[in-house]
C-alpha cells in the first residue's frame, strides 16, 4: 500500500495577477508541490551547515582557550615554586651571614678565639691604611 499523497496547490489567494505563485515565479501547473524551504530527501540544507560549522568552531575555540589557560597556570605554578625555593635559600644564607658577622664582631668571641689559637697579646698592631688627607 503506497501512501504517497500529492499536496494540492493552494487557492487563488496565493496566486498573483498573472497566475504565478509568488515564491516560485512559475505557473502553478509546473510548480513543485513543496514549500519554498524544501530539501532533497537525502541531503542537508546548506544554511544549516554554516550553523553547525559555527558551533564546532566555537567549541574548538573554547577547548583551545581552556587548554592554553591550564598550561599557563601550570607554568606559573612551577615558576612560583622555583621562586619560593630561591627565596628560602637566599633567606637562609642571609641569616647565616648575619650570624657569622655578629659572631666576628663580638669582642668576647674574638678574645676567646685568640686564646684558643695561642696568639700573643703583646704583639704591636700595624695599621696599613693610608692616612686620610686633610
Amino acid at each position: 500500500m503506497e501512501s504517497s499523497q500529492s499536496w494540492p496547490v493552494n487557492s487563488e489567494e496565493e496566486r498573483t495577477e498573472t497566475g504565478r505563485l509568488p515564491w516560485f515565479g512559475v505557473d502553478s501547473q509546473s510548480a513543485p508541490r513543496y514549500s519554498p524551504a524544501s530539501v532533497e530527501p537525502n541531503g542537508v540544507e546548506l544554511n544549516r551547515l554554516g550553523g553547525y560549522a559555527m558551533v564546532i568552531a566555537l567549541m574548538a575555540g573554547c577547548m583551545l582557550l581552556s587548554a592554553w589557560s591550564r598550561i599557563d597556570l601550570r607554568e606559573t605554578a612551577v615558576a612560583l615554586d622555583k621562586s619560593e625555593r630561591a627565596y628560602t635559600t637566599a633567606l637562609a644564607e642571609s641569616t647565616r651571614l648575619k650570624l657569622e658577622l655578629s659572631t666576628l664582631e663580638d669582642p668576647a668571641w674574638l678574645t676567646e678565639s685568640a686564646t684558643n689559637l695561642s696568639l700573643q697579646a703583646t704583639v704591636p698592631v700595624v695599621d696599613l691604611t693610608l692616612p686620610a688627607k686633610q
